[in-house]
C-alpha cells in the first residue's frame, strides 16, 4: 500500500511538472505576441513527457539526507540542464533549432528551473499543511545498547529526516544500564535482518558492546542480505574494517559499512550522464527502433516488447523493458527461472540477432529516463534468480544500493549472459560490488567505450 501510495503521487508530481514545463513556453511565446506553432507544441510536449520521466522522481515527502544527496532546487536544476542539453544537441544535428525564436528559448531554459522549484515549494508547503504526518523520514533501529546507542537515540529522536522505530538487543537491561528511553523492544540480534525485510527498514545502527564483537560481526553478514543502509557506531577505534568510511550521523560519528555511493556532485553528474546519453541515444537511434519493432511484429506473434520484474534501487521491484527476443509462451515473465543458453529454442531468428548485438536491450533507455536504471551498473536480475542467489552468495544484495545498468563492470569483463556455475555468479558480485566501492565518472565512461567495443565480439552474448 505504501508503495502504491508512492506511485501515484510520483505520478501527480511527475503531470504536476510537465505542465510546469508546456505551460512555462507557451506562457513566454505568448508575452513576447509570437504564435504558438506547431514547432514550439512539439517541442514544448517533447519536453514535458521527457519531464514528467524525469523530475517526478523528486518526492515532495521525502526530506533525508539534504546533505548528501544534494538539495531538492539542486537536482532539479541540473535534471533540466541535462534536458535542455540533450534538446540542443538534437536541435544542432537536425538543424530543428532554426524554427525557433533564440530568445524564447534562452528565457525558458532560464525560468523554468525557478518555476519548476517555486511549484516543488508550493507543493511542499500545501502537503504539510494538509498531510502533517505524512512527511517521509528514513527508518531506523539501534541494534545493542551502550551509552553511544543511548546519545545517538537522542539525536535521532530529534531529527527530521530519521525515525526511530526501536531497539535490539541480546543482553539484559541490567548489564546494559537499562533500555533505549522510550524506544520500544523489538527482539534479538539474530531477528534483525528479518525484521529489516518485513518492515522496509532504510537504516540500521549497530552498536559494538565492550562484549559483543562476534556478535556484532555475524549480524553485519546476516544485514549484507538486505538493502538496508548499514553504519556502524564502535566505542573504540577498529582497525580491520577496511571497506568502512567514517561519517559522522546527527553528530555521532560512525563507520558506514554500506551506502550507495552515488551522492553529492558525483552523483548529480552520475544522473546527467544518464539523462543526456539516453536521451541522445534513443532519439539517434529511434528509426532503428521503429525498424526492429516492426520485424519483430511480422516475424512472430506476440508483442513487440517484452517486460519483465527485475530488482532495481533498494530492492524495489520495477518493469525492466526488452524488444521480445523468444517466441510468444516461451518465457513467464512473472516467474522466469530458466536463463537464456547457447543456440536456445525459445528464441527467434530476429532475436538471435538482437540479443547477440545487444539491441534488444535499447528499450531499457526509458527505465533510464524514469529513474528506475543507470546507464552503467549492475545488471538486474529476475526475481526468481535474486531470491535463489541472495541466499547462496554473501552480500548478493549489497548491489542493490545502486540503481541497476544496461551494462556494468561484470558485463565488460566477460561475465556478460549465462551465468550457469554458482562461481560464476559470485565472481560476477565481486565486480559489481568492487565498482560500487571504486566507482567514478572516468569508470562509468571507460565501461560505456568498452561495452560499444563489445557488441560484435562477445562470445557470450546469444
Amino acid at each position: 500500500m505504501r508503495r502504491a501510495s508512492q506511485s501515484q503521487a510520483q505520478g501527480v508530481q511527475g503531470v504536476m511538472y510537465a505542465l510546469a514545463i508546456v505551460g512555462n513556453v507557451w506562457v513566454i511565446a505568448t508575452l513576447m505576441e509570437l504564435e504558438f506553432t506547431i514547432p514550439y507544441q512539439v517541442m514544448a510536449m517533447l519536453m514535458g513527457a521527457f519531464g514528467f520521466l524525469m523530475l517526478r522522481r523528486y518526492d515532495l515527502l521525502t526530506p533525508w539526507m539534504p546533505g548528501r544527496q544534494g538539495s531538492v532546487g539542486t537536482r532539479m536544476y541540473w535534471s533540466w540542464v541535462g534536458l535542455v542539453g540533450a534538446l540542443l544537441l538534437i536541435g544542432y544535428l537536425t538543424k530543428y533549432s532554426d524554427y525557433f525564436s533564440r530568445k524564447v528559448l534562452l528565457i525558458w531554459f532560464v525560468t523554468t528551473p525557478v518555476v519548476l522549484l517555486a511549484l516543488h515549494k508550493l507543493s511542499v508547503a500545501v502537503a504539510g499543511r494538509l498531510l502533517p504526518h505524512a512527511v517521509r523520514r528514513r527508518t531506523c533501529v539501534v541494534v545493542f545498547v551502550n551509552d553511544s546507542a543511548r546519545s545517538l537515540a537522542r539525536n535521532l529522536r530529534k531529527s527530521q529526516s530519521y525515525e526511530l522505530v526501536g531497539f535490539f538487543e541480546d543482553r539484559d537491561m541490567d548489564r546494559t544500564g537499562g533500555p533505549l528511553e522510550g524506544m520500544p523492544y523489538l527482539g534479538k540480534a539474530r531477528s534483525v535482518a528479518q525484521y529489516v525485510r518485513d518492515h522496509n527498514i532504510d537504516v540500521v545502527f549497530v552498536v559494538l558492546p565492550d562484549d559483543g564483537g562476534r556478535r556484532s560481526l555475524n549480524l553485519l553478514d546476516d544485514l549484507g542480505d538486505t538493502t538496508a543502509s548499514v553504519y556502524y557506531v564502535p566505542d573504540f577505534l577498529i582497525i580491520n574494517l577496511f571497506e568502512a568510511q567514517v561519517r559522522e550521523v546527527e553528530g555521532i560519528t560512525v563507520l558506514e559499512i554500506a551506502e550507495t555511493p552515488f551522492y553529492g556532485a558525483d552523483g548529480m553528474l552520475k544522473q546527467l550522464f544518464d539523462m543526456v546519453f539516453s536521451f541522445t541515444v534513443l532519439v539517434v537511434l529511434s528509426p532503428l527502433m521503429i525498424t526492429v519493432a516492426l520485424i519483430i511484429k511480422l516475424t512472430s506473434a506476440g508483442p513487440v516488447i517484452f517486460k519483465q520484474k527485475r530488482y532495481g534501487l533498494n530492492g524495489q521491484r520495477f518493469w525492466v523493458y526488452k524488444f521480445r527476443s523468444m517466441h510468444t509462451g516461451a518465457i513467464n515473465p512473472r516467474s522466469d527461472v530458466q536463463q537464456a543458453s547457447r543456440n536456445d529454442p525459445r528464441v527467434t531468428p530476429i532475436g538471435r540477432f538482437i540479443r547477440r548485438t545487444s539491441i534488444d536491450e535499447l528499450p531499457q533507455f526509458v527505465n533510464v529516463l524514469k529513474g528506475e536504471m543507470s546507464v552503467v551498473g549492475p545488471r538486474p536480475h529476475t526475481v526468481a534468480h535474486n531470491e535463489y542467489y541472495r541466499k547462496a552468495v554473501k552480500r548478493y544484495m549489497v548491489r542493490h544500493k545502486v540503481k541497476p545498468g544496461l551494462t556494468g563492470w561484470a558485463q565488460v569483463n566477460g561475465l556478460r549472459g549465462e551465468t550457469a556455475q554458482l562461481e560464476r555468479m559470485e565472481e560476477r558480485i565481486r565486480y559489481d560490488l568492487e565498482y560500487i566501492k571504486n566507482w567514478s565518472p572516468m569508470l562509468d565512461l571507460r565501461i560505456v567505450v568498452m561495452t560499444v567495443l563489445m557488441i560484435f565480439r562477445d562470445r557470450n552474448a546469444y
